[in-house]
């Protein structure tokens, strides 16, 4: 197929600008990760209004296929993560997996007050010391899930001050204070973004996320940690192992 358009009016130039960016993307000429034409550039080439570019585009994006960053361009998304709902799973050893160069900014470790929420799941009073760590962990250098843990201070110390940007939580957890999660408990729900949490992860205020919330128990069985989780909506999808209950008659 030759790439470039056919202005006789028999086909909307939008949908075969769409259709020639559909199959560059698709065919690899644009790999995930890698940043498309700007709209000024796909002016110029096709000699097209910037209307038609955009509605090409929002195709695309509706699609799945590109996601616009602020400041910074259109990209070729990359395709949807697993969350699994039957295991807790290691961002960075995930990312790895699957061939993406993980990172984490530590956005606050702080020692805080517990609220009702979070004293009730932990069962310990209000107002006990608690330490947030509070991470926002990114693919590619693209955000993609915003995590804020709370622990019990008394029970691990050493976690406040410490960076864990490069170091793993739940190893230090393990090593230094001695803690092993052994089993957690964890709701999910669909939300969308507030201006916050729409700035942190780079998306649109009103844009869908998945949020977790979870507990997790140690080798005591006694409730350590309670995280929050904010997944972005455009790069994971959720799956679960079921069992099928035998119906007797």
């Amino acid at each position: 197929m030759e790439d470039r358009l056919d202005f006789s009016g028999r086909t909307q130039l939008y949908f075969q600008l769409y259709d020639i960016l559909y199959r560059d993307i698709k065919t690899g000429k644009y790999k995930p990760g890698e940043l498309l034409p700007t709209e000024s550039e796909l002016i110029d080439k096709y000699k097209i209004s910037r209307v038609t570019v955009r509605k090409a585009m929002d195709m695309l994006t509706n699609e799945g296929l590109i996601i616009k960053r602020r400041g910074y361009g259109t990209y070729v998304q990359n395709p949807k993560l697993e969350q699994t709902l039957n295991q807790v799973l290691h961002f960075s050893n995930e990312m790895e997996k699957r061939g993406y160069r993980s990172s984490t900014t530590m956005l606050a470790n702080e020692a805080v007050l517990a609220n009702k929420t979070i004293a009730e799941a932990l069962r310990i009073n209000e107002g006990d010391k608690l330490i947030h760590v509070n991470r926002l962990r990114c693919a590619n250098d693209v955000p993609h899930c915003l995590e804020s843990a709370y622990l019990i201070h008394h029970a691990c110390p050493a976690v406040l001050g410490q960076d864990f940007s490069k170091d793993s939580l739940r190893l230090f957890l393990n090593e230094r204070c001695g803690i092993v999660w052994k089993h957690a408990h964890q709701k999910i729900f669909a939300i969308v973004a507030n201006a916050q949490l729409a700035g942190y992860l780079d998306i649109k205020k009103g844009d869908p996320l998945i949020y977790i919330e979870r507990v997790s128990f140690d080798q005591h069985n006694r409730p350590g940690e309670y995280l929050q989780a904010y997944y972005r909506g455009d790069s994971y999808y959720l799956s679960a192992d079921l069992d099928v209950q035998t119906i007797k008659d």
